[in-house]
């Protein structure tokens, strides 16, 4: 994946969700750096699979282990961010 950067809005602050605690903010900001800003060919699970720009491929475990957080947080973070519509999730 290539190095860069990704632009916060300011109105960012605003938002209850993301600024609920300083976890729901490190997981909002690691989906944000992670996800890919062009195609991308990706491997998972064997398989060629094609990243649209704001896609990536992570799990609750990967991102609880990176964060140092519980993953049953995250695992309610990442539910909250799908049901208030600010991420899509698809599970295998």
């Amino acid at each position: 994946m290539h190095r860069g950067y990704v632009t916060i809005h300011r109105k960012i602050l605003d938002n209850p969700i993301v600024f609920k605690d300083s976890d729901h903010l490190a997981v909002w900001v690691y989906l944000l750096l992670h996800a890919t800003h062009k195609k991308y060919q990706a491997l998972f699970e064997g398989r060629s699979i094609e990243l649209l720009p704001g896609q990536l491929i992570t799990g609750r475990r990967s991102i609880a282990s990176k964060l140092k957080i519980n993953e049953n947080k995250v695992q309610r973070i990442l539910e909250l961010l799908k049901n208030e519509h600010l991420i899509e999730q698809q599970t295998s």
